[in-house]
């Protein structure tokens, strides 16, 4: 740059932007700003900036980016979905390409699409599998989903109705892959309907459809959505009951799932709903009956055994048969009138139920994992690495572990129990069993009582505790004996 144009910048420097300067020079601005010796002008920081470590965290669990924007929405981003966007792909592998497939649209009211898809979930703070009904309206993408123990004929039907009353009706055609529940098979390439499926279709007046073997693209429209399922609802969660599974993912669908705008449709799903469901098949007057019957003998303890665990029913049914009335979620127990005597939610794990009135076990008590430790932080909210340390190292065995430092705190008091927490900290040796030995060779006057046992066992042996002899110690010595035929010494 020659001297002469210099001195001119200079002089327009004085009445004139670096942006029109340059452009009524025709230079760039970095070179009018460089000519003048100022300095290049940062950018300003990006709204994503302050998230970033954030938005790494939540892609490393697997959150994409719908799911990702809600969360650090909540936490005060302002920012568009372009930028997080642009991030979220500069921090990812770049995708496989796949092989292209051709979509079709049905018509309102037209199809409905069912399929199951099981899940690993942490429920009441134990791994479990949960199994995911899905039904979508094909037209509208509307979506309903529910978790259920098991896959069986009866829970498919229940889940159906479920279905059916979420969306208020159906669609006259329902698809399903070749799941034994529906179909037993094919002869000739065509299936062959279970037969009390088959009663249940034409109960609610729609047709089955099974698609051809491997082809499930036939049912896209249902499979997507397993994936959207776990990535954005799933994933980063836990579950305190089943109840609480089910509510949460009825939440979900009402503010997520089936009120957001659908990439393939480019529309709103609960406005595309709004104009399908006048075209639905209306529900019948009379629900049909999903529930499974069984026939049991009443056990002289007033128990009946279904599916492992043992239900209590009144005592004046013992050595009489009942029926039993199996749903999901519960079991009803019906006498011989037909009446309901007995109802009871089904456990997650089989067990013996206690009767009305009994007093659970003492080394059952009904409280979950996550008030174990939460009542342990409180008592010692110093503690958290301790907890985390016991979990770390024994992870299921937790519980139990908690349960001993109840007894060490009544017994020894907090600050006793405190003191032997930072103790064993120092030795990372996180565990109930060494709090145990440090507290007792801090407090040796301490003895901690030993439990009482109730005798139980045969009457006559019971019995005779109450045979005492009227001798005293002084009349018995070894000339008193009996003699025997053993050996002599």
């Amino acid at each position: 740059m020659d001297p002469m144009e210099l001195e001119e910048i200079r002089e327009l420097a004085g009445r004139m932007s670096i942006r029109a300067i340059a452009r009524k020079l025709g230079r760039d601005v970095k070179t009018i700003r460089a000519a003048l010796g100022r300095a290049p002008r940062k950018p300003p920081p990006s709204k994503l900036e302050p998230f970033k470590d954030l938005v790494r965290d939540l892609a490393v669990k697997g959150l994409l980016g719908p799911r990702i924007l809600r969360e650090i929405r909540e936490r005060g981003y302002t920012g568009g979905r372009t930028i997080l966007a642009e991030f979220l792909a500069s921090i990812r592998p770049a995708k496989k390409s796949n092989a292209p497939v051709r979509r079709f649209e049905t018509r309102k009211g037209r199809e409905m699409q069912i399929d199951w898809s099981p899940y690993r979930l942490q429920i009441g703070g134990v791994e479990r599998v949960a199994h995911c009904f899905s039904m979508i309206l094909c037209c509208s993408r509307r979506l309903f989903i529910r978790f259920y123990r098991d896959e069986r004929l009866p829970t498919l039907l229940h889940a159906h109705v479920e279905g059916f009353r979420y969306h208020q009706g159906l669609t006259a055609r329902a698809v399903y892959d070749n799941m034994t529940q529906v179909t037993l098979g094919r002869l000739r390439g065509r299936p062959i309907w279970h037969e009390h499926f088959l009663a249940f279709a034409k109960h609610y007046g729609f047709t089955p459809y099974a698609h051809k073997v491997g082809h499930k693209e036939r049912k896209g429209k249902v499979e997507r959505p397993f994936w959207y399922i776990e990535t954005d609802f799933l994933r980063a969660r836990t579950f305190a009951s089943w109840d609480d599974l089910n509510a949460q993912a009825m939440h979900w669908l009402e503010t997520v799932a089936n009120v957001r705008k659908h990439d393939t449709t480019k529309r709103f799903v609960h406005e595309a709903y709004a104009e399908e469901q006048p075209l639905l098949v209306a529900l019948p007057p009379v629900a049909f009956g999903t529930d499974r019957c069984e026939v049991r003998k009443v056990a002289v303890d007033g128990t009946v055994c279904i599916d492992g665990s043992f239900y209590p029913v009144p005592a004046r049914l013992v050595g009489q048969h009942v029926r039993a009335r199996v749903y999901p979620t519960r079991v009803e127990v019906l006498d011989a009138a037909g009446t309901v005597v007995a109802g009871h939610e089904v456990p997650d794990t089989p067990m013996r139920l206690p009767t009305p009135g009994e007093m659970p076990h003492p080394s059952q008590p009904s409280v979950s994992r996550s008030t174990l430790e939460a009542a342990f932080l409180a008592h010692f909210p110093g503690a958290a690495d301790f907890l985390d340390g016991l979990k770390g190292k024994m992870n299921a065995l937790t519980p139990i572990h908690l349960r001993q430092i109840e007894k060490l705190t009544a017994l020894y008091g907090e600050a006793g129990v405190r003191a032997a927490i930072d103790r064993a900290a120092i030795y990372r040796n996180h565990s109930a069993n060494a709090l145990t030995r440090i507290l007792e060779q801090a407090h040796p006057e301490i003895v901690p009582e030993a439990p009482i046992e109730p005798i139980t066992g045969d009457p006559a042996a019971l019995g005779a505790l109450d045979d005492i002899d009227p001798g005293s110690p002084e009349d018995y010595d070894f000339d008193s004996r009996e003699a025997t035929d053993g050996p002599k010494a």
